[in-house]
């Protein structure tokens, strides 16, 4: 799976409305995350990509478009998945 494969499925496995996520859908206007499922998505991140999440890494984080280009910014040692997720 690419990054932004993963970075997709994630997010679809902890919304609470079951929705197919794109790229530059808005995580609040589209998805309807609020400042709780913010933090919930982070954490799940975190634990898909084994990272640890500054808060100031994700100011300014509006659609699924930024995480993946901030991931890439602020994490460059993550991989891509060799399918096993």
């Amino acid at each position: 799976m690419t990054l932004e494969e993963r970075v997709i499925k994630t997010i679809e496995d902890n919304l609470e409305k079951k929705e197919k996520v794109t790229l530059h859908m808005n995580l609040r206007n589209d998805l309807g995350l609020d400042s709780f499922a913010m933090v919930i998505l982070i954490n799940a991140l975190e634990d898909e990509f084994g990272i640890t999440i500054e808060e100031r890494n994700f100011n300014g984080i509006n659609s699924v478009f930024d995480i993946v280009n901030g991931l890439k910014q602020h994490y460059p040692d993550i991989k891509e998945s060799n399918g096993k997720k």
